[in-house]
């Protein structure tokens, strides 16, 4: 997997890595798992919705990583093109099955269905009760999202990635991520304005 030697030194070092990985070397597959898997594995459960199908789809995605070290130019950091082979292969998982409006996150009243990491419930049951109403009624809207629009929320206001680093991720323009995310917080006001704030806000980065 080469590289431009002028540029070698602004490379991410984890595409040094890849490269053993590409030449067989299991211990840095191994490593790469491990620095990655954790925030794979969230990515994945926000996505499909489902802790056991996002384990599942996190192995296939170092499963596909590990197939294409080899053929991939060093660019960017190695995690957000770990991002998209994830984004695009749980895209894939709910376009091929049609599951959208019955992921499990779909009804908060599942103990075990997961969920977004919850709001500050601030002090007392009475604020917690309600913190955790207003979580429920979001986490119906965005369950709603077309996918392309709560990948792009997902990235942006979940991962805290970048406008630049979404659209990388997806493979699309800055402007497309910042429409799709308008479209989608759109969707969410409804919800929003009738049981307030779910949605972490963060800063818009470009």
């Amino acid at each position: 997997m080469a590289t431009d030697s002028g540029t070698a030194a602004a490379v991410d070092p984890g595409w040094e890595a890849l490269a053993r990985v590409a030449a067989g070397d299991a211990e840095a597959f191994a490593a790469l798992v491990e620095s990655h898997q954790e925030r794979l594995l969230r990515l994945c459960e926000r996505m499909l919705g489902d802790p056991e199908e996002a384990r599942d789809a996190a192995q296939e995605v170092f499963l596909k990583a590990y197939r294409k070290a080899g053929e991939v130019r060093p660019q960017g950091q190695v995690y957000t093109w770990l991002y998209r082979i994830a984004v695009n292969h749980c895209l894939n998982k709910l376009r091929r099955r049609r599951l959208v409006r019955f992921l499990r996150w779909e009804d908060p009243s599942d103990p075990d269905a997961p969920a977004f990491d919850p709001p500050d419930e601030g002090a007392g049951p009475i604020a917690a009760l309600e913190a955790r109403r207003r979580w429920q009624a979001t986490r119906r809207a965005i369950a709603k999202l077309p996918e392309n629009q709560r990948a792009v929320l997902v990235l942006v206001r979940f991962e805290g990635l970048s406008y630049k680093q979404t659209a990388e991720v997806l493979g699309i323009t800055e402007g497309a991520v910042e429409s799709r995310l308008v479209r989608a917080m759109r969707r969410l006001e409804g919800a929003q304005e009738a049981d307030g704030p779910g949605v972490p806000s963060g800063e818009r980065k470009r």
